[in-house]
Order: structure tokens, then sequence, then C-alpha cells
């Protein structure tokens, strides 16, 4: 069951479509810096402290609203693999085969939910709803349930409901393996759908996130007061908020558009039309103005990516222009990403082929980070934040630069979360995925005959 040598090995082979290690590790390294940013701002005074109107000045939080946007990378990767396999098997496709499927992706996260629960009894928190990770239904728990270093398992749990939806709706949608047009124009229409839902349902007044993260932090904002009368007293820390924010002003924007599947979804839809884009690409290789369109939708989408970095008064901003931006910004983030990871991956005779970005995206060190992305995904929340709360007299922002403390603590714990996840990668995850293909293809041949 154990191949030591053969999985360690496999950390360092690359793929088919080898960009996806580079989209996929830089956004996942750039979550966790995110991430680091929103534990040591706790410990910033808030608004309108002068400490934390330096901290509105830093790259930190600059960067930090296009960072918040990285998790549509995975979404629509999602879609997008999920999608090719589909097409790839779609004849076998069956309700006797489903259940397998949906058995197979769950043993797929398993491992990981293993290690950071492993992780939490170790380290200690509040206990909070344990088998909303384990059953995948998390997206749907009180945040009051949640404990940090639980938090990021939500999209997990999202990841895979859509796991067990999306299957269904290709299988409806698809029109034929020679003619996609039908099938174009159905996912088109569930994007639009995504964009109408978030139009009705947001309400510029009550679900201003942009207000919200600029006056608070985001554990005062997204964390119940249990955890933090843990922190304060575990830690002997001083945070820069004196209580909880109750009720959350942030709960009706997470609940209704930012952990829900009709809020959601549109990105992994996104990655099924890459994928479909990718099929038809082999027969079309002339495209009039190829080269102008590419180098003009790449144009666009740097500046798009440079807008979202740039400071704002949130207060100045129009309610109808904050309602459409809500509402788009997350399917102009999938696209911008699908756009650039098929420049990388279609056929080099395609006017839309960048030997560039596929050399950087394809580059050796992104794949051991990929393989581990999962991994490090689900443990980086606990392990910044035991890290920064016990040495909190080092990792403290009111003495030392946001920007300097992020990079400084952004070391220490990607070298833990890539030890910690290479030895749970080699001794649990990859021998728990032989068994479980092995056990699975024992039953479906047992079922065959």
């Amino acid at each position: 069951m154990w191949q030591l040598k053969e999985d360690m090995y496999s950390l360092f082979q690359s793929e088919k479509y080898a960009p996806i290690n580079g989209i996929r590790s830089i956004s996942c390294l750039a979550i966790v810096s995110f991430h680091i940013g929103c534990v040591l701002n706790s410990l910033i005074p808030p608004y309108p402290h002068i400490q934390w109107m330096t901290y509105l000045n830093s790259y930190t939080y600059r960067l930090s609203s296009l960072a918040v946007l990285l998790l549509e990378t995975f979404f629509m990767l999602s879609g997008f693999l999920l999608t090719l396999k589909f097409i790839q098997h779609q004849d076998s496709f069956s309700l006797k085969e489903y259940p397998l499927y949906i058995m197979k992706r769950a043993c797929r996260y398993w491992p990981g939910i293993l290690l950071i629960t492993m992780l939490m009894l170790i380290l200690g928190e509040p206990e909070g709803n344990w088998t909303s990770f384990w059953l995948f239904y998390q997206n749907f728990v009180n945040m009051k349930q949640w404990s940090w270093g639980f938090s990021a398992l939500w999209s997990i749990s999202l990841d895979m409901q859509m796991h067990i939806i999306l299957p269904i709706i290709l299988h409806i949608v698809i029109s034929s393996k020679s003619d996609y047009q039908r099938t174009y124009l159905s996912l088109y229409i569930l994007v639009i759908l995504s964009i109408v839902y978030s139009i009705l349902v947001f309400n510029p007044k009550t679900m201003n996130i942009l207000i919200h993260t600029y006056h608070n932090s985001t554990l005062a904002l997204a964390m119940p007061q249990l955890f933090i009368d843990w922190v304060t007293v575990e830690y002997n820390v001083t945070l820069g908020f004196e209580k909880v924010i109750e009720p959350s002003p942030v709960k009706p924007y997470l609940e209704l558009m930012y952990f829900s599947i009709p809020g959601r979804y549109s990105s992994f839809i996104i990655g099924s039309i890459l994928a479909f884009t990718l099929i038809n690409a082999k027969n079309n290789t002339m495209i009039r103005y190829g080269m102008i369109k590419k180098y003009t939708y790449l144009t666009f989408i740097f500046l798009f990516m440079a807008i979202l970095t740039i400071p704002s008064e949130p207060d100045t901003i129009n309610p109808v222009v904050l309602t459409i931006m809500f509402s788009i910004i997350r399917q102009i983030f999938a696209i911008s990403l699908a756009f650039i990871l098929f420049s990388a991956i279609c056929p080099s005779t395609h006017p839309y082929y960048s030997p560039l970005i596929r050399s950087f995206l394809s580059h050796p060190i992104w794949t051991p980070i990929a393989k581990l992305s999962y991994l490090i995904y689900v443990i980086h929340c606990r392990i910044a934040f035991e890290l920064i709360m016990t040495h909190s007299h080092i990792f403290n922002p009111t003495y030392y630069s946001i920007d300097i403390l992020t990079i400084v603590c952004f070391i220490p714990v990607l070298i833990s979360c890539l030890i910690i996840s290479v030895i749970w990668f080699i001794f649990v995850e990859k021998p728990f995925q032989r068994l479980i293909n092995k056990q699975l293809s024992s039953y479906e041949k047992f079922h065959a005959i």
C-alpha cells in the first residue's frame, strides 16, 4: 500500500495540462498570504485609529480585494477538469456509476479533512460543528459554530456539492459530441442567471462588504464571541478590537452570496465553458483578427487586475454601481483566469496561444506546490494563527510594517505547511487513494458479473 519513493517522485511529475499547476500554485500562495494578513490586522486598533489608517495604505490591504477573488480559480479549475473528464466518459455516465463517482470525490477530500482535524485536536480550539465539513455542508452552518482552523473548509463543501450537481447539469445540457452549440447556450444562460440572482439578492445598504472590511478586522466580522474570548485567554494577547460585532453585519452577504451555491456556481460553469472551448479549438485553428483579440483581452485583464488593487473610499460608490460590481466581479475574474489558462493550453496553432504564459505557468517549481495545494489550503489558517498569536510580540503590526510582517510570517508558515503536507501526502493520502480505488474497482467488477 505504501510506495514512498514513487509517491515522492510523483510530486514533481507534471500532468498533461501543466499550466494548471502555475495558476493553482499562485492562487494558493496568495490565499495563504491573504489569511496571514487577516490574522495580523486583528492586532491593529480599528478605524479611524492612525495605525488602522496606515494599514489601509499598505499593500497587504490593497491586494486583499484581489486575493479574496482567488477562490474562483479553484472553482473554475474544478468545473474545467470535471467537464473534460465528463466529456471523455460521457457514454459511461449512468445512475449506477453516479454513487461511485460521488464516493471517489469524497474520498479525495477526506484525507485532508482528517489532517486538519488532527491538527486542531493537537493545537486546540473551541469546538465547532465537525460533522458539517466531514459531510460537506459547512457553508450552510451558522458562522457562530465555526472555528478559525476549519474556516477554509466551507469552500471544500461547496466544491463537493457542485461535483454532485454539475455532472447532472452536463448530462442534461450537452447536445452532442460534434455540435456543442446548444450546450454553449445553456451554459451561458446559467452564468447570466447567476448574475441575475446576485442583482436580486444584493442589498447595497446591508451588504456593503467594502465598508465593513474598511472599518473592521476580518476576525471581528467573521468569528463568534466564544472564539475571541478563547484567543485572548489562551494566548494572552490584546486584540485590536474590544468585542465581536453581533449580529455580524456581513452575515446576510455571506449567507446569500458568498457561501451559497446560487451565488458561487458561475465559476464552475465558466470552467465548463473553457473545457468545451478547448475541445473545439482543435478544429478551429484560424480565427480572424485572433492575434489582435488576444493582446486586447490580455490588456483588459491586466487593467482589471490593476483596478482591483486601487484603494478607494467605499462610501463614495453609487449603490447601483455597487450592486452591479458585486454581481459581476467574480464572473469577470473567473473569465479572465479562464482566458489566461486557455492561452497556455490551447493548440500552438491557435491565435490565442501564448508560449510566454505557457512557459511561466508550466515551470517545474509550481508542480509540487500544486500537488500539495489542497493540503496546504486546509491547514494554513490554523498554522498561521498559531504562529502569530504565540509570538504576537514579534508579529506586532503596531510596531512593524504589516507588509513586512506578512512576508516574514509567510515563509515559516509555507515551510511548515509543505513539510506537513509532504509527509501526509506520502504516508496517508496516496496510500488511501490506492486503497479506495482498489476497493471500488473490486466493487465494480463484482457488480459487472
